[in-house]
């Protein structure tokens, strides 16, 4: 009866505490002075000027950094931030598209930043940082910059104007960008659109290069400038201290001022049914500007890199296991000290060491060093199961293969692997699958795959439930198809499921 009462209380203390807190959170915001108290928490894109100015505007209130801004969006649309700190003419586009209950304050921190273009020290086209300069001088002067502003920015005009590049050009001019910041960089359609995209290819046209644009989660931008993955970045990219230290940047495009985005006090409501609700989001998500484009292509990276990392994983996992059951001492080290080192190393650091620092100078696919990196981290985590269900096997029966006269290769083959196989292929689905779902992290090093698209459509729909949803149930039937691929080839392997004959008799 004492622990009865004891949980009936407790319960009525917490209901209490999530009134209390819920009570707080329904309070209006309408100034900045409210949010600069202790317990406020305010949302920020992870190393922008918005990050810089609410540090300073805010000391008494908690910072949650974010790489997704449209996540932070949403956290404050559902109560879990009292405000977000970013960007204004972001905020306003934001609004435009659809997120609704928000508002942004009149009043903005009043920190004014410079936007620019961001230049790699580490590019192979030779002052590039001057030429990017004149070039914006001089569509400055003609007017082309006005123009460009005046249409995107404060008009929405979407329309991308034809601008020729070279047919057969000597160059090409790699550019960086997100896609996720409109009216600068973002997908219409399965096609990267915006301010800084036409600015970047008139770029391209000025120099007489080609261009290519590479899409980066923002807190993988600037390493790739850094590292000389790319020539420059174009997307929205706040001028300040700290990138100076590792990039260049050319003179400023235009200046942005840093806005709060919190929950509108008047709580206008869509008016939807949650029917008509659900079929304006599917259409938003899924038809609107052929956006299934997207998740399609995605999904189909996803897919190659799980399969070729699923195979060469294997291959390198079995190579890694029969060297370290080798007599050669310095390769089994060799080989012990990999499987250590890799296994110690989060898939996300092994991804960008491989493309920021092993291959930084290189060009070489984001796609070949994803499949290289989840090959290496699936590979030693096969090689210890295969050793774990090798020690498995009873001696004696290796002792036995030997008294009839087979060989050490015809052992392994017909008595050791495929009663191995039934101690490690279930562990072996298990950490094929994990990697399946790894591979969502891929989008720090440019490669847009299934996860990245979802983020690209939320970008743009300023909403999480389809986006989010129709991503795992493909993750889930990912995994579950190829969990019954293996499931077979476990069951063909399997000595008891085997159709047995003995020779020399013939069954009527």
């Amino acid at each position: 009866m004492g622990k009865k009462i004891f949980a009936a209380a407790l319960l009525l203390v917490l209901l209490a505490g999530l009134l209390a807190g819920c009570g707080e959170k329904d309070e209006a915001i309408t100034s900045l002075a409210q949010l600069n108290e202790p317990g406020r928490t305010i949302g920020v894109a992870q190393g922008s000027a918005g990050d810089v100015a609410a540090e300073k505007a805010f000391p008494n209130a908690t910072l949650s950094r974010y790489t997704n801004s449209v996540t932070g969006f949403l956290a404050v649309q559902q109560g879990k931030l009292d405000a977000y700190a970013y960007d204004e003419i972001m905020l306003r586009f934001a609004l435009a598209n659809g997120l609704e209950g928000l508002t942004v304050l009149d009043e903005t921190l009043g920190d004014v930043t410079d936007v620019g273009v961001g230049i790699s020290r580490q590019s192979d086209i030779p002052d590039l940082t001057a030429k990017i300069d004149a070039f914006l001088a001089q569509i400055e002067a003609d007017g082309t910059m006005e123009q460009m502003k005046r249409r995107w920015i404060e008009q929405a005009d979407e329309t991308m104007p034809d601008i020729p590049l070279p047919d057969d050009p000597d160059a090409v001019l790699t550019v960086g960008t997100t896609g996720l910041v409109q009216p600068f960089s973002y997908y219409k359609g399965d096609q990267i659109w915006g301010f800084d995209i036409e600015l970047a290819t008139r770029l391209a046209a000025w120099l007489g290069m080609g261009i290519e644009f590479r899409i980066y989660d923002f807190d993988g931008i600037v390493p790739a400038a850094q590292t000389g993955a790319i020539d420059c970045i174009l997307s929205n990219l706040n001028i300040i201290e700290e990138r100076r230290e590792v990039i260049d940047f050319s003179r400023p495009i235009y200046t942005s001022e840093t806005a709060i985005l919190v929950r509108d006090p008047s709580g206008t409501a869509s008016g939807q049914s949650f029917l008509e609700g659900l079929k304006e989001s599917f259409a938003r998500t899924f038809v609107r500007e052929g956006r299934w484009r997207l998740i399609a292509n995605g999904l189909g990276v996803t897919v190659v890199i799980s399969l070729l990392a699923g195979i060469f994983g294997s291959l390198l996992g079995f190579a890694l296991c029969m060297v370290r059951r080798g007599r050669a001492l310095p390769a089994r080290g060799v080989a012990a000290a990999l499987i250590h080192i890799v296994q110690g190393t989060p898939v996300v650091v092994l991804l960008m060491i491989l493309y920021y620092v092993i291959f930084g100078s290189v060009d070489i696919s984001a796609v070949a060093v994803s499949v290289l990196g989840f090959s290496l981290n699936f590979g030693v985590y096969v090689a210890e199961m295969l050793r774990g269900g090798i020690a498995a096997v009873d001696p004696g029966q290796i002792e036995a293969a030997a008294a009839l006269g087979y060989s050490r290769t015809q052992t392994f083959w017909k008595v050791t692997f495929p009663q191995a196989a039934q101690h490690f292929l279930p562990m072996f689905k298990g950490e094929f699958i994990g990697m399946v779902k790894m591979t969502s992290v891929v989008g720090y090093i440019a490669v847009q795959d299934l996860t990245k698209a979802s983020d690209i459509i939320r970008s743009r729909t300023m909403e999480a439930f389809f986006p989010l949803i129709v991503t795992a149930v493909i993750y889930f039937v990912i995994a579950n198809l190829m969990t019954a691929a293996l499931s077979l080839v476990q069951i063909r392997i399997d000595p008891k499921h085997r159709p047995r004959a003995v020779k020399g008799v013939r069954s009527k």
